[in-house]
Order: structure tokens, then C-alpha cells, then sequence
């Protein structure tokens, strides 16, 4: 009962109009806790707050390159991230799977909210993951450089100082296996970037055919046209 009456609390708080009021009124009128769970506004906010959990749960994840972190993009006014980072940490299997991030783009305009959580599979990992120093591991690495621009001119002055010393002190705070963070947009892209998220893992060189397929000799002589064409006179 009481697990439940936290829910019914917590839900007001959830919604996109953030009525914490609602709560508050609940708590202070109520004798029981079953009082909270036939509270009328509480009841219709946990109802709300699950139907926008259930509408951004089937969001597809993308991959940091490294395969540690998988990223979930939403557009929500609710604050649901949270709930489904943690949903989603208790599904996900991956031996490389480090971190479940969840990121709500529709929260705040102009800024990403996002929520990290340790997956399940991971729990037992030695050592053990620690979110907030992988963040800023990510966020302290250097672009990566197109291959394909061959400028001689450096980035803007602005990326010239490392991301994480641009984020502040809402970037990757909380719990080191629950761990978030409210960041402008264009630096949340920068951090994917950063991360290489959704680039496949990258080929090592001079790796071996696949087993059972030979490389094909395009000097060889023998084709199917040497057997069926015709024979010159």
C-alpha cells in the first residue's frame, strides 16, 4: 500500500504542468495512505504519466560506437525519462552495454534532460560502472575529424575548449548508477557526436576473410564466359 500511495504522489509532479500543489493538498488532507490512492487528481496524473511512459517506450535506441551506451531520443513535456531509463535498464542485455541513457528533448525548450541508469547486466561488472565518470570521459574527448576535410582551418574558438568544460554543473550529476543531466541542444548533439553514436564499430585492419569465403582474384582467367561463349574461328 505504501509503495503504491508513493506513485500516486509522485505522479502530479510528472506531468507536464508539474502540479507538485495537487500532492501536497492530497498529503495534508489525507488520514491513511489509502486515502492518497482514491484521491481523484492524483489518480487521473498516475494515469497520464503512464500513458506518456507507454508512448515513449518503444522508442528505438542508437549506439555509442563502443557499444557501452545506448541512447534513447523522446519528445515529452512530461517528465518521464526517468521512469523509462529505469525501465529500460532492467530489459537491455549487451555484453558492452554499460549505460542506458534517456534523453527528453520536449522537458525544457532549448535543452535536453536526460536520465542514465546501470542495466541490469551490468550490475555485477568489475569494476563497477561508474556513470558520471564515463560521461565525462565522453565528454572530454576531441572530435573526430572528417576524413574527407581537408581544411586547414580549426574548429571554432568555442570547440577548441573540450565539452566538458563548456556543460557546467548540470551535466552528469547525481548517483554514479543513476546519473543525468540538463544540457542546451546543440551540446547534447556535440556529446553524440562525441560518443559516435550510432556508427558502426570500426573494421581492424588487415583482419582475415570470413571463414568459408575466398577473396576474389579480379586478374583470374576462368569466368562463366570462357565455358559458354563461343569459340573463335
Amino acid at each position: 500500500m505504501f509503495g503504491g500511495a508513493v506513485s500516486y504522489v509522485n505522479a502530479p509532479r510528472r506531468t507536464a504542468t508539474y502540479d507538485v500543489s495537487s500532492a501536497f493538498d492530497a498529503l495534508l488532507s489525507a488520514e491513511h495512505p489509502k486515502d492518497v490512492l482514491k484521491h481523484s487528481r492524483l489518480l487521473a496524473a498516475r494515469q497520464e504519466v503512464n500513458a506518456e511512459v507507454e508512448r515513449c517506450t518503444h522508442t528505438a535506441p542508437r549506439f555509442s560506437q563502443d557499444g557501452k551506451v545506448a541512447v534513447f531520443k523522446i519528445k515529452s513535456e512530461a517528465q518521464v525519462h526517468p521512469v523509462i531509463a529505469t525501465r529500460w535498464a532492467g530489459h537491455l542485455q549487451s555484453k558492452a552495454l554499460e549505460i542506458v541513457m534517456v534523453a527528453n528533448e520536449g522537458y525544457l525548450p532549448g535543452k535536453v534532460n536526460f536520465s542514465c541508469r546501470v542495466p541490469r547486466c551490468a550490475k555485477a561488472r568489475d569494476p563497477s560502472v561508474d556513470i558520471i565518470q564515463s560521461l565525462k570521459a565522453y565528454a572530454s574527448l576531441k572530435p573526430v575529424k572528417d576524413e574527407d576535410d581537408d581544411t586547414d582551418g580549426g574548429l571554432p574558438d568555442q570547440h577548441e575548449i573540450p565539452l566538458l568544460e563548456r556543460l557546467g554543473d548540470d551535466f552528469a550529476r547525481g548517483h554514479v548508477q543513476a546519473s543525468g543531466g540538463i544540457v542546451d541542444v546543440d551540446q547534447f548533439e556535440e556529446l553524440m557526436r562525441l560518443m559516435r553514436v550510432g556508427e558502426k564499430k570500426e573494421k581492424k585492419q588487415g583482419a582475415s576473410p570470413q571463414k568459408g569465403k575466398k577473396p576474389i582474384d579480379a586478374g583470374q582467367s576462368n569466368k562463366l564466359t570462357s565455358y559458354f561463349g563461343k569459340k573463335s574461328a
